[in-house]
């Protein structure tokens, strides 16, 4: 059954600004840059650097490449990543 409601020009406008503004927000959203993370994983450490799990193990041990646990897992602060790629 279709329902007809009568509304002013005025609450059109109030409606498609509305939508308008909740899709230009979406879009900011998505744009926005997906590397958020104060921490990486191993294996998103891995191919950020272009190395292998093996290879983070032995930074790890030597000390070229610092990692934080957290509970048994281990992580990479974003800094140290960068300051990796970025000597």
């Amino acid at each position: 059954m279709i329902q007809l409601i009568s509304i002013s020009k005025d609450e059109l406008m109030q409606e498609f600004e509305q939508i308008v503004y909740k899709v230009l927000e979406k879009m900011q959203q998505d744009q926005a840059p997906k590397d958020q993370k104060e921490f990486y994983t191993r294996t998103e450490t891995a191919k950020l650097l272009d190395v292998s799990l093996t290879t983070l193990f032995h930074w790890n041990n030597d000390g070229t490449l610092k990692n934080t646990k957290i509970g048994k897992r281990v992580y990479y602060s974003k800094n140290e990543v960068l300051a990796r790629l970025n000597p």
